[in-house]
């Protein structure tokens, strides 16, 4: 969200008031630095198993028909 609020009060900062409440404090740089270097691996995730319970966000229809429900 840091990169998001960072690039609209970047992008509006001279022309909009409501953009400074939206400065950060670092730079667009920054944020996607720190971002970047977030990133693992899948190797490395399941090395590490950073959460006990993770979740898998879709953004596109799925049809019920694939949907399988699985219980630990």
């Amino acid at each position: 969200m840091s990169i998001y609020d960072q690039a609209f009060y970047e992008d509006l900062k001279y022309t909009d008031e409501e953009a400074l409440d939206f400065d950060t404090g670092e730079s667009i740089e920054h944020w996607v630095r720190l971002y970047w270097d977030s990133l693992m691996t899948l190797d490395e995730y399941e090395a590490k198993k950073p959460y006990s319970k993770p979740q898998v966000l879709v953004f596109e229809p799925v049809p019920k028909e694939i949907i399988q429900i699985c219980e630990e």
